[in-house]
């Protein structure tokens, strides 16, 4: 896993962003993995050390979705989740 800093000062224009930064959450930050994704319930933080720790640990922590029911339960509850690199979001489906 490789953790990159997106921005210091992340205020938008995404409304997610535009929050996150109202709430004292500029620094911008994601995991980058081999294969997969790492998805959080957020990605925006306070210092860039809590990102890391919180990515470092959820990376460590969180499970791996392998049915529709673990990443809608995933996505009700917040919690970070992996993804596989064959996962295609049931939005998407055809």
């Amino acid at each position: 896993m490789k953790i990159q800093v997106l921005s210091h000062n992340c205020t938008g224009p995404n409304p997610h962003c535009k929050r996150e930064a109202r709430d004292g959450r500029r620094i911008h930050m994601i995991a980058r993995l081999d294969s997969g994704s790492l998805v959080m319930p957020s990605y925006h933080y306070a210092t860039e050390e809590e990102g890391r720790e919180a990515l470092t640990r959820a990376y460590e922590t969180a499970p791996t979705i392998t049915t529709d029911a673990e990443l809608y339960a995933a996505r009700e509850q917040g919690i970070p989740h992996k993804l596989p690199a064959s996962w295609i979001d049931p939005s998407m489906r055809r």
